[in-house]
């Protein structure tokens, strides 16, 4: 097998991201046998990526001033995309699984926005697997042979500044997809807006973290009187009192008292 010809170690190893919201949904041949109060869930499977989005819960009015609710998922490929590799929709009126009634169905192919995905991540993200395993091979071993480090080359060379994760990309479409029955007719339209985010092959963020408190005045390394004594629970009511503050009620009663 040529070099060129040799499959990627690191590329199927991405890790994806689907960010899904129904912007708006019109059912224009409603199903008949469908209960108008069962709730209208959009359910959205992609190879073994599955979710439901509803428009409420279970014995809740529609309120359409209330803002979209929208899921993501975050996924890997077990192999890569083809042209056979399509988003099935579907838009029940549901209950429970085991009572649902279809009002349509609808296809998106997949391949083309991961093709454009995945090529504006090799663009912006320079031979990346190249330096991925350049940095790996280069570093120190216990039993390996002493290797010397060139600072200049480690310090000022292009592209190797981030290690520990590359730039994602992604895309953001807007579709309006047609709804079918079973027998072929349409019954509505869906306008769906979705984000696919390629990560690459990690994902690497940072959250602070907080020493411990300590709440013993005699534990280890507080015998000094470092540590602050506890809070005074309840807090007191402070002055003047507010006419909702709830203390209101427990100095009246110790006046009466």
């Amino acid at each position: 097998m040529d070099k060129a010809e040799k499959p990627s170690r690191l590329s199927d190893n991405f890790l994806y991201m689907l960010e899904f919201v129904i912007d708006d949904l019109l059912i224009t041949r409603p199903n008949l046998c469908a209960p108008e109060e069962y709730p209208t869930c959009t359910e959205i499977t992609f190879r073994s990526i599955f979710l439901n989005i509803r428009d409420r819960e279970n014995g809740e009015c529609v309120n359409p001033c209330s803002p979209k609710c929208g899921k993501c998922t975050l996924f890997t490929l077990d192999s890569p995309i083809t042209d056979e590799d399509v988003m099935h929709i579907q838009v029940y009126k549901k209950r429970t699984e085991d009572c649902k009634f279809l009002l349509g169905l609808a296809e998106l192919p997949m391949k083309p926005i991961f093709d454009r995905v995945k090529k504006e991540f090799d663009f912006r993200n320079i031979n990346w697997e190249e330096n991925v395993m350049t940095h790996v091979s280069g570093l120190p071993k216990i039993r390996g042979p002493c290797k010397r480090i060139n600072a200049c080359v480690t310090c000022y060379e292009k592209h190797r500044e981030r290690r520990e994760q590359w730039c994602p990309t992604s895309e953001l479409t807007k579709r309006m997809l047609p709804l079918f029955n079973l027998c072929k007719m349409q019954t509505g339209n869906i306008v769906l807006i979705l984000r696919l985010v390629c990560n690459g092959p990690s994902v690497v963020t940072s959250f602070p973290v907080q020493p411990p408190k300590c709440k013993d005045p005699c534990c280890t390394g507080c015998c000094s009187g470092c540590c602050p004594p506890d809070p005074i629970w309840p807090a007191p009511c402070p002055s003047p009192f507010d006419p909702c503050d709830p203390c209101k009620s427990i100095k009246n009663t110790k006046k009466k008292a």
